[in-house]
């Protein structure tokens, strides 16, 4: 008789125990499965030499329980959807841009990545104004607002364009047709040039048939798509320094971690963070120091009367007008504005 009652109270604390943890929540030994989607191809620097360390880091660090699979760009869905299907847990990773999302993401117009030429000129630069002055925490509250984790901006290498005719200073820019993208293209239109938006592996073919003069975008697509063929002219300094893209984890997905899951998940974006940039710089001083010489390609670059023309007449107006027109109505962008010209002054890039 005794045995038989102790049946239904065993049951009873069993199902205590069970809708006691919050729901949705992983147990701390659940074996938890995340989908990372990159923003680029197989070969690419980032998933090469980056993404495949992070997710060994994470699957060493929490003994097997977080696996995460990699997956390219446009495997699961298109680089468009990649934020709907993130904030409805489908891919539960990304390293992608709150710059393709301006329409609804507000943050995304001063996103490292949509900041016009010459606001960061340093990696130290770049770390100082996302990291140290707030902007990357301005992003995280409304990512957060709009069930996203971010984890924070990071490098993918500095921001050239490059040319199958010399372009030897700003003036040569009327008439050119371009590949570019965000405050990029509108540089070039406000100077006289025609960009256009195009997704990376048609560009090549596109400067090969003379639809387009010539790209940019980060440094290394020009030797990982060998456009070096089709382009000799090389273009510096360096627009973005650098062209910085984001991490970001599914909020649905990162609550239900353990904490301890998320403090290894969150050292390793950190990892991550400097070993895009360390990838980036050697490869770039690599490409500058031998390549160059390999594949025939001229470097032209142009002085600091041109650096102040783009930063004065193009720079600073567009960052005007992001604030008249986005901060009016959003207290974050306002805010990052004056975060923003407030370090180029400090740093003696503006009066």
């Amino acid at each position: 008789m005794k045995q038989g009652r102790m049946v239904p109270v065993f049951v009873l604390m069993a199902c205590v125990f069970i809708f006691s943890a919050p729901l949705g929540a992983a147990r701390a030994d659940d074996v938890i499965n995340w989908k990372f989607q990159s923003h680029h191809t197989p070969g690419a620097l980032s998933t090469t030499y980056v993404i495949p360390p992070f997710i060994e880091t994470v699957k060493e660090k929490s003994g097997g329980r977080l696996n995460i699979t990699m997956y390219y760009a446009g495997e699961l869905v298109d680089y468009l959807e990649v934020f709907p299907a993130m904030q409805a847990n489908m891919i539960q990773m990304s390293n992608t841009s709150t710059l393709f999302w301006r329409g609804s993401i507000n943050m995304g117009w001063l996103q490292a990545g949509n900041l016009p030429p010459f606001v960061c000129r340093s990696l130290d630069d770049f770390e100082e104004l996302y990291y140290r002055r707030g902007i990357d925490r301005l992003i995280a509250e409304e990512m957060d607002e709009k069930d996203i984790h971010f984890f924070s901006s990071h490098s993918v290498g500095n921001t050239y364009f490059w040319s199958k005719k010399p372009i030897n200073g700003v003036d040569d820019l009327k008439g050119f047709k371009v590949r570019f993208f965000g405050s990029m293209s509108d540089t070039m239109e406000h100077f006289g040039a025609s960009p256009v938006m195009l997704p990376h592996p048609e560009t090549y073919m596109a400067i090969a048939m003379g639809t387009l003069d010539g790209s940019g975008t980060a440094w290394w697509l020009y030797r990982d798509l060998k456009l070096y063929e089709v382009c000799p002219y090389f273009i510096g300094p360096a627009w973005q320094v650098p062209q910085g893209m984001e991490l970001w984890a599914s909020k649905k997905a990162w609550d239900a971690l353990p904490d301890d899951l998320k403090e290894i998940v969150t050292e390793a974006a950190k990892q991550f963070d400097k070993d895009y940039a360390r990838v980036c710089d050697e490869q770039e001083k690599e490409m500058f120091e031998k390549s160059f010489k390999e594949w025939g390609t001229t470097y032209i670059e142009w002085g600091q009367k041109d650096i102040d023309r783009i930063t004065n007449e193009f720079s600073i107006p567009y960052l005007d007008k992001i604030d008249s027109e986005i901060g009016s109505k959003d207290a974050r962008v306002a805010e990052g504005i004056k975060i923003i010209k407030q370090f180029m002054k400090d740093r003696g890039y503006i009066q």
